[in-house]
């Protein structure tokens, strides 16, 4: 009796075994799968909203001057370039309204976030504050 229960724990461990490789094969394809469609689909666009001014008091406001606008290209090319939409309906609280948009042919780095979306030791989303009115960066993805 004792190599039939021998037999039983060896084909139960190979079992356990070979669920296991399987699992950790189907896992790995996921994640190279996933990373690879990240690598390789970069942001079409930049987006530029405006938002009202209680909006922006929620997260970092950021002045813009020309230091600024010559780090931050994006910006200067919808603030002040062509495409600039100023006009809009009025705001309620929380609205926002798209102002312009800039092809963006570059996959977004961590850099290009903490500089446009995301201040990197707060966490808290950036707001841009240029001639009174109040901005904020946003991505248009497309396949």
């Amino acid at each position: 009796m004792a190599p039939l229960h021998h037999e039983k724990g060896t084909r139960l461990k190979r079992y356990l075994i070979a669920v296991a490789v399987a699992g950790l094969l189907l896992f790995g394809c996921y994640v190279a799968v996933s990373s690879y469609i990240a690598a390789t689909i970069p942001p079409d666009e930049l987006l530029l909203y405006e938002v009202t001014e209680e909006t922006a008091r929620e997260g970092i406001v950021m002045p813009l001057d020309e230091e600024m606008f010559r780090n931050l290209p994006v910006l200067d090319a919808i603030l002040r370039g062509e495409g600039h939409e100023d006009e809009g309906g009025p705001y309620t609280a929380g609205d926002i309204r798209l102002v312009g948009s800039v092809e963006y042919p570059e996959k977004i780095h961590q850099e290009t976030i903490d500089a446009y979306i995301f201040d990197n030791e707060t966490g808290k989303r950036k707001y841009f504050e240029y001639e009174g009115r109040y901005y904020r960066v946003g991505t248009i993805y497309r396949d």
